[in-house]
């Protein structure tokens, strides 16, 4: 079986992602607020950041991943 859930991704200005669903819903995610820890760190350069790419299940910036549980984990999430 071939799950996709996410339909395309754009790294926006100002470190937003815009994660497009197959639903056809739209989240814009902040993620200044992960650029401080370790794993995320590579997302302040403008380079990895622009690179975001999807699979369907995966966004991956360089060797950073994100399933699609775990962005809206983050929407979730208050800061």
């Amino acid at each position: 079986m071939n799950r996709r859930y996410i339909a395309a991704v754009a790294p926006l200005p100002d470190r937003v992602l815009q994660v497009d669903f197959v639903s056809g819903s739209r989240l814009l995610l902040d993620m200044k607020p992960y650029l401080d820890k370790i794993r995320f760190r590579p997302l302040a350069d403008t380079l990895v950041w622009n690179s975001a790419v999807t699979n369907g299940i995966f966004v991956r910036f360089g060797n950073v991943e994100l399933s699609h549980d775990e962005i809206l984990s983050m929407a979730e999430q208050e800061h």
